[in-house]
């Protein structure tokens, strides 16, 4: 039975007007497509826009903003949470990363002031938070978060909302769907257990290598050897795609 949580809540301008632009599109991106139970991984918003000439208006200089939901659906959906939501340093227009109880764990908001004749570099990262995959989830089971919600242009005279559900004087947002799978065991370059395979890694390779963990056993020959550390660096080459390891 699927299951629906909807993990991040992003509130930010919604106005409607003419339409001046012809598309924008929402994505949902992360480091890799596979995940281990129990871990977390860093997925960014990125809105994809055509912003014309931003000129000054009836509301002074250009402006850009962003809200919605990002919600996770499927077998692994049920436990799974977010955390450590963040807008990018540069929207300084009521920048909200804010957790919260309940489904919406975490709320954030954001936008810009567009100078005369400037453009935005697109697609632009707005938004980054954490998915906690469920503890609980089985191999081959899956998250997928989707964007719900809308971006708001204006630029010299015009105003324009571009929305998953437009309403009236609103346009069709376009959005990508992020789909996680829980693989069978963790990356064995994965030392430090965050879902991702990064530089971190490596200093958590030597941890566990001087405690003995079994984590460190990169070449899964069940000893803790320095041969781990060859096997360590094939891995993290491999990145997300290399060899998966118990524990």
């Amino acid at each position: 039975m699927k299951k629906t949580t909807a993990i991040a809540s992003v509130a930010g301008l919604l106005i409607s007007a003419p339409a001046f632009a012809q598309s924008a599109t929402a994505s949902l991106t992360a480091p890799s497509s596979t995940v281990a139970a129990g871990s977390s991984i860093t997925v960014t918003l990125e809105i994809d826009f055509s912003t014309g000439a931003a000129a000054s208006g009836p509301f002074g200089l250009g402006l850009y903003g962003f809200g919605g939901d990002a919600v996770a659906s499927g077998d692994a959906a049920g436990d799974t949470s977010a955390s450590n939501a963040a807008v990018v340093p540069a929207l300084p227009l009521g920048p909200v990363a804010q957790a919260n109880a309940g489904l919406n764990i975490a709320t954030i908001a954001g936008g810009r002031l567009l100078a005369d004749g400037a453009s935005p570099t697109s697609p632009q990262s707005v938004a980054q938070f954490d998915v906690n995959i469920d503890a609980g989830a089985m191999s081959g089971d899956t998250v997928t978060i989707d964007f719900d919600g809308a971006v708001v242009l204006a630029l010299d005279s015009d105003l324009v909302t571009f929305a998953t559900a437009p309403g009236a004087n609103q346009q069709p947002l376009s959005t990508n769907s992020l789909t996680l799978t829980v693989g069978g065991g963790r990356l064995c370059a994965d030392q430090n257990g965050d879902g991702m395979v990064t530089p971190a890694d490596f200093n958590a390779w030597i941890l566990n290598f001087n405690m003995g963990s079994l984590i460190a056993d990169t070449n899964a020959d069940g000893l803790v050897t320095p041969a781990d550390f060859n096997a360590w660096i094939l891995a993290f080459n491999a990145g997300a795609n290399g060899p998966t390891c118990t524990p």
